[in-house]
């Protein structure tokens, strides 16, 4: 295969930076429907404990899905992560439909995912549930707390990816059963995600990102934005406060760091994306006067 050029190597940067845009955007323009509704991740938003409620149930569904993919029991992950995922989306839909249309939504996306998991499927799908678990966590959670959530998990991602590796085998195994927990971003035209899957070296067909990637620095945009009374800005109609922005930009800057690092092996992205968050969060906050708790 011949080298890429820059175009070819700078277009799916561009459209991975634009989905955690989205992402985010989507996430603000959920926040007042779903912070109406009596769902919420956990009872005390302002507890420390949270961060480390959310670490435990993160530990125990990698290991649950290490232990399956060992032993060969792909179709029971992939009926899981269906399932949380239609969950996802219920919740999301029931802040705007009626129960029953919601559920009825909701079994229709994972009858298609089951049926017809191709990369555009996984990305809008991806979409939605990104914005709607980050927003419901937001939602859950004060800034303090969320901090503490995103440097946490900043750190599991490197240990994870350059120590023990074992986020590696959990990713590569996910992508062998097609399970729709990553946004795909074709190389080519003509890559289909249901025939060829990851591939490997020069005939991988696309670029992958984590869900996880999107949702975790969102928590800190939506905790900001819902937690300090500030004037708003607008973002296509939607607002956000100046710490909210900082987060939104701190994360994009991160994402450009984590686009200058080698691609020929996996790259933790929660340092970049999670570190600049909290960094232009900071910032975001200084430059509003307010109080930072």
């Amino acid at each position: 295969m011949a080298p890429e050029t820059i175009r070819e190597r700078l277009s799916p940067m561009v459209v991975m930076l634009l989905f955690l845009v989205a992402v985010q955007i989507l996430s603000l323009s959920l926040m007042d429907p779903l912070s109406e509704t009596e769902v919420r991740i956990f009872d005390d938003p302002e507890s420390t404990a949270n961060p480390f409620g959310y670490i435990l149930l993160v530990l125990g569904f990698t290991l649950f899905i290490l232990m399956a993919l060992r032993l060969k029991k792909g179709w029971v992950v992939s009926g899981v992560v269906l399932l949380a995922i239609a969950i996802g989306v219920y919740y999301v839909l029931s802040a705007f439909l009626a129960p029953l249309p919601a559920l009825a939504s909701s079994l229709a996306v994972l009858v298609l995912l089951h049926l017809h998991p191709e990369w555009y499927v996984i990305d809008i799908v991806g979409l939605i549930v990104s914005a709607g678990v980050g927003t419901l966590f937001g939602l859950s959670m004060t800034p303090f707390p969320a901090i503490i959530l995103l440097l946490i998990l900043a750190a599991y991602d490197a240990i994870s990816v350059y120590k023990t590796r074992h986020m590696v085998t959990l990713a590569e195994g996910v992508m062998e059963i097609r399970a729709p927990l990553l946004f795909v971003v074709p190389r080519r035209r003509g890559y289909s995600f249901r025939r060829e899957g990851m591939g490997s070296g020069d005939d991988r067909g696309a670029y992958f990102l984590g869900l996880g990637d999107a949702i975790i620095p969102t928590v800190l945009v939506i905790s900001a934005n819902w937690y300090f009374a500030l004037p708003e800005f607008e973002i296509l109609g939607i607002g956000a406060n100046l710490p909210a922005l900082g987060a939104m930009m701190g994360t994009y800057l991160g994402f450009g760091l984590l686009s200058g690092t080698p691609r020929d092996k996996p790259q933790a992205g929660l340092p970049f994306l999670n570190g600049g968050a909290i960094l232009g969060f900071l910032a975001g906050v200084l430059i509003s006067g307010h109080p930072l708790f």
